[in-house]
């Protein structure tokens, strides 16, 4: 009998997969969704007791359906991973900047996990302490890419980095207004200790740990249990 519940978003990316199996090493349910494209991959992949659902976390409807079956099998969720991102234009100056791929940009990184914060809240407020962890990146802060020692400061990904700096505000804000909640919400950015890229997806031992120090899963543990 497991006492969490955890949705990790977009599993496709690689990193959705190791946080998978980081959370389920220590006993919480673990749901990974993913869109059609990588759905099937990864369920034909060994991934334990990790669940995998087929979401589309662009769509209300897709995302409705999460919901849904998220009430229905626990009534609540427990820890909520908004891991999905989309990196493109490296290089890219402002003349060469395509507004369409702009958008599309920031539908996923920025404007999607609004949504799923959006419709999963009312289940994150049936639990007694719940956790959402906002996949956030060095990029998209302001104070490291002035950094000259920062490993990616000369990196122009426009599209990418300001739609990273606009969720590292909406964690802020959110931060704020969910403060009197049973519901925690941070920034975490696993791309920020030797050896640890998204291009290799390696989590290191390092990051691991912060995660897990994070999310407090040892002290999180909910008197409801799940089936």
């Amino acid at each position: 009998m497991k006492n969490q519940v955890a949705l990790i978003t977009e599993g496709g990316n690689g990193l959705g997969k190791q946080f998978a199996a980081i959370l389920s090493e220590q006993d919480i349910e673990v749901i990974l969704v993913a869109e059609e494209r990588y759905y099937h991959q990864l369920k034909k992949e060994a991934l334990g007791a990790t669940k995998v659902l087929e979401v589309d976390i662009t769509k209300t409807e897709s995302l409705q359906k999460l919901y849904d079956y998220l009430n229905k099998v626990y009534g609540r969720l427990d820890i909520l991973v908004n891991n999905a991102e989309m990196a493109n234009g490296f290089g890219q100056k402002i003349e060469q900047v395509d507004l369409a791929d702009f958008k599309a940009v920031f539908e996923v990184n920025f404007f999607a996990v609004l949504r799923t914060i959006k419709m999963l809240h009312p289940l994150l407020m049936k639990s007694k302490k719940a956790h959402i962890v906002n996949i956030t990146s060095g990029l998209g802060q302001t104070s490291k890419m002035k950094e000259k020692s920062f490993c990616y400061s000369d990196y122009q990904m426009t599209a990418y980095s300001t739609s990273k700096a606009a969720l590292e505000m909406l964690t802020v804000l959110l931060s704020k207004e969910l403060d009197t909640t049973p519901i925690k919400i941070d920034g975490f950015d696993p791309v920020r200790m030797k050896n640890c890229t998204y291009n290799s997806v390696t989590i290191c031992i390092e990051v691991k740990e912060a995660l897990l120090q994070l999310l407090e899963v040892h002290q999180m543990v909910d008197s409801n249990s799940l089936p």
